[in-house]
């Protein structure tokens, strides 16, 4: 995609000076033709580049921490396990409280299909667990009494 692009714009613009520069009667259709190749040359190289995102929604997990993209051109989110203090999750979306910072939300129904929402949604419970997070205001620190 990068050389495609590279290949259009330096092509297109060096058509587009012949036109307007040196050749002496312009000709109009040959003029816009290579400035559509500029611009498609440009469009290649954004895309190439990531600065006009088209990859697909994601989701991934690790232990130290959440990333995901849930809209075609939205940007990608990284949270941290540690900074996670507390998990708010319903059918409809899974709010990160975070220590210092706004609650984060990841809207459960911007994912395509309803059943890898619902996986989600299972995977982070089941993190949150692990990590000791309270997950909709219920603590799962385990309280030892005595009998």
């Amino acid at each position: 995609m990068m050389f495609v692009g590279l290949f259009f714009v330096g092509g297109g613009g060096y058509a587009l000076v012949r036109e307007l520069l040196w050749q002496s009667p312009l000709r109009p259709g040959w003029a816009a033709a290579s400035l559509v190749l500029v611009v498609l040359g440009l469009a290649c190289l954004a895309v190439a580049t990531d600065i006009i995102r088209l990859k697909d929604t994601y989701f991934s997990m690790t232990p130290e921490q959440v990333a995901y993209r849930v809209a075609l051109f939205g940007g990608e989110r990284t949270l941290l396990w540690s900074d996670v203090i507390k998990l708010w999750v319903t059918e409809y979306f899974v709010v990160f409280e975070l220590e210092n910072s706004k609650p984060v939300v990841l809207r459960l129904g911007s994912i395509q299909q309803e059943e890898v929402a619902r996986r989600v949604a299972d995977e982070l419970r089941s993190m949150a667990l692990q990590k000791n997070i309270a997950i909709n205001g219920v603590s799962t620190q385990l309280h030892h009494a005595l009998v």
